[in-house]
């Protein structure tokens, strides 16, 4: 395998298994992985972000006659995602490699 590093991309709605996927790659995978989680970078901003249009706002909406979840973002939830992209550019610079874990999130 390449000293090069590699990231490994998690993408998918909530409870579908991305923590045991990451978590069973770390396992059979012959090189170190770290794992990162989108959910610290969401567990960083304050709890007032939450429901703040700064922040994130969660809309319910019907989609072809079913409920759906919208999640509006406002600045400092971008900039906390741009944050999470540049930390995962540093760790990979500095030749770790990395499973990110994100979720399918709709942004308006």
């Amino acid at each position: 395998m390449s000293d090069k590093p590699q990231v490994i991309i998690l993408n998918g709605v909530g409870s579908v298994g991305k923590t045991s996927m990451a978590q069973a790659l770390q396992d059979i995978i012959d090189r170190s992985f770290l794992h990162v989680s989108m959910d610290v970078f969401l567990g960083m901003l304050p709890k007032r972000m939450f429901g703040h249009p700064a922040g994130m706002i969660f809309e319910t909406a019907m989609d072809q006659g079913a409920p759906s979840a919208i999640i509006h973002t406002g600045e400092v939830m971008a900039r906390a995602t741009r944050g999470m992209r540049h930390a995962v550019a540093a760790m990979t610079s500095v030749g770790n490699s990395v499973i990110v874990r994100t979720g399918d999130r709709r942004t308006h």
